[in-house]
């Protein structure tokens, strides 16, 4: 008789929980073998044990012979959800061996992170996931309920028209709508005593401050505090955040959190006291920065019914792509994420 319960084996197959501490060289090696490279042991470390909402939880799948084939993990997150704190977590690090990818892995992985959410541990889960995984939630017979859509902001035409076959005329289009693009962003003013900084160096007491303030306000959503920003943003491992912060009279007011590549910049967060000129100054000087260097597209992910869209809108931003988000647990309440929110 089959059975998929976390550490009893099935036929095959079967998954057990793994030991953080014996069992990393296992989850760094099949993470970085089939889902990403760069998930070394300085990733493995930093995700997986210095998380300020607590250690990770994971699950190894293993063949008849006791071979590891597969992993998955659950992130623990801490989140305001109608002004009470509750835990949640996102999940994540799910991958199998090519030979071994038939459902029956797979499905046994998410059973086994899933028990986490029917065993009352985590008030709000939820994942990001991709083609493969929405066909797994298929079969355990879940379907997303929540869509992230990429907004994003052209800065150059350099793409646009990098094709045309007129080497001469391409030029002059491109700076026709280059110019064209930068016209909105010069015609808007600042907020009075409004200075916008990029800061250097960790988060301080008053980014937990600006998050009991407002992250109770806003629906579910990750508690941002200090100790969580400086973890997720400034000892990340592999990729460098800035932090875009507005101040009155040196009280922070909001900030973005970004990330700079060949390919674009993409906010990571974007968070503030409720007041629109401040917040639409923010996006507006973070384009300006972006385009001093020569970036071609700003990108800022965020859930559907995010209320923030319609400032996205006066800044200049357009919806693209849209992919599926998963949440299991209060649903009655809005559910506001980013693209900071994946599990790394």
């Amino acid at each position: 008789m089959q059975q998929d319960t976390c550490g009893v084996r099935a036929t095959s197959t079967y998954v057990r929980e793994a030991n953080l501490i014996q069992d990393g060289p296992i989850l760094t090696a099949l993470a970085s073998r089939y889902l990403r490279n760069d998930a070394d042991q300085r990733r493995y470390q930093w995700l997986y044990c210095d998380n300020p909402f607590g250690k990770a939880r994971a699950w190894i799948a293993c063949d008849k012979f006791d071979n590891a084939i597969g992993i998955a993990a659950v992130f623990p997150r801490q989140m305001y959800c109608q002004g009470t704190l509750v835990p949640g977590c996102v999940l994540g690090d799910l991958c199998v061996a090519p030979e071994h990818r038939t459902l029956g892995p797979a499905l046994q992985l998410q059973r086994a992170c899933l028990r986490s959410v029917q065993s009352g541990e985590f008030a709000v889960v939820y994942d990001f996931p991709s083609r493969t995984m929405l066909a797994i939630y298929k079969q355990l017979g879940m379907e997303p309920i929540e869509q992230s859509v990429r907004m994003a902001k052209v800065l150059k035409a350099d793409r646009i028209f990098r094709n045309l076959t007129v080497p001469g005329l391409s030029r002059a289009v491109m700076g026709g709508a280059n110019f064209v693009l930068g016209l909105e962003d010069r015609a808007s003013g600042s907020p009075v005593n409004v200075e916008f900084t990029l800061q250097d160096g960790p988060c301080g007491p008053e980014y937990s401050e600006l998050a009991d303030e407002v992250g109770s306000s806003l629906g579910i959503c990750t508690v941002r505090s200090a100790e969580y920003l400086n973890w997720r943003y400034r000892r990340h491992p592999h990729v460098a955040y800035e932090f875009l912060a507005a101040r009155r009279g040196g009280q922070l007011l909001a900030y973005c959190v970004f990330t700079q590549s060949e390919d674009g910049a993409t906010v990571a967060e974007f968070s503030g006291k409720p007041d629109d000129r401040v917040l639409v100054s923010l996006l507006r000087k973070l384009v300006t920065l972006c385009r001093k260097r020569g970036v071609a597209t700003v990108s800022l992910p965020l859930l559907n019914r995010d209320p923030r869209h319609r400032l996205l809108r006066r800044v200049g931003f357009r919806a693209r792509e849209v992919v599926p988000v998963l949440v299991i647990g209060q649903r009655r309440s809005q559910v506001l994420l980013m693209h900071g929110d994946r599990e790394s």
